[in-house]
């Protein structure tokens, strides 16, 4: 048996539909919300000065979303939303299969060792993370070439543009690492969209706490920002430190998953 064939077929049309939300959400925002923002800037101004600190700083709102770089930013928060819902719910769909179907005890009848299991099913899972980050920075290409006339885009260099867009991979791998190393610990099935949308939720909750405490601290505990934009797209990379830290801690959740998953007993209830 083919595991690595029969999960991603499992998640072809789940797939489908994820990529079909994101990439419908990046043309929405940056083709069409972004020209209405810029054309309407004293109006939107207006808006946002009525706006709580604790709001603008919860929803990525700034006086920086008339530019392209800007209004890129700010939908970055819902890009990474998306795919860490995304990626965590891969993680558990594809580790959690067999104990929602209470059909764990197949397993050891198989001819290929837990490892090899682990490690196709992982396979999957990092497939759907490259197709993702590909298709994506795609279209990102895409629409910033449809934006030649805008001044604020044209001040940015197209492989900014890409290494800004590239963000969400390393999201997707560290969500992708929590859905993966709660579906080998969890001893029950648990609910595959409920549980990816809460922690894809956390994390966008947390992106708040640097701003609305003053304290660069709290991004160590806010994934969402180990991958700064901002730096990206002003100076052509990522802050090494907390791309390390992002790097580190999916390195570390995808080890231990893969011990527990070796070692596991069987659970079907």
């Amino acid at each position: 048996m083919n595991v690595y064939r029969f999960e991603f077929g499992r998640q072809l049309r789940g797939f489908l539909v994820g990529e079909a939300v994101l990439l419908g959400v990046a043309v929405l925002l940056m083709v069409g919300a972004y020209p209405i923002y810029r054309d309407a800037k004293e109006a939107v101004e207006q808006v946002l000065e009525g706006f709580p600190p604790q709001f603008a700083a919860l929803f990525g709102v700034s006086d920086g979303m008339f530019s392209f770089g800007g209004f890129y930013r700010f939908c970055s928060l819902y890009f990474m939303l998306i795919v860490a819902i995304m990626s965590c719910a891969w993680g558990l769909s594809v580790f959690g299969r067999e104990r929602r179907t209470k059909s764990s005890d197949f397993l050891f009848v198989m001819p290929i060792g837990r490892m090899r299991l682990y490690a196709e099913k992982l396979a999957v899972c990092l497939t759907m993370v490259a197709a993702t980050g590909a298709l994506f920075t795609a279209v990102m290409a895409m629409i910033y070439r449809g934006y030649g006339d805008d001044p604020t885009a044209a001040s940015i260099p197209l492989p900014r543009i890409l290494l800004a867009a590239c963000s969400l991979v390393g999201v997707q791998m560290v969500f992708l690492a929590f859905g993966v190393l709660i579906a080998v610990l969890s001893r029950r099935a648990i609910g595959v969209s409920g549980t990816s949308t809460m922690v894809g939720i956390l994390g966008f909750v947390l992106v708040s706490l640097p701003e609305m405490t003053g304290e660069d601290g709290w991004r160590l505990v806010s994934p969402f920002t180990w991958f700064n934009v901002d730096e990206a797209l002003n100076h052509g990379r990522y802050e090494v430190g907390y791309s390390m830290l992002a790097m580190i801690v999916a390195a570390v959740c995808l080890a231990a998953a893969a011990v527990v998953y070796a070692h596991a007993d069987v659970r079907n209830r």
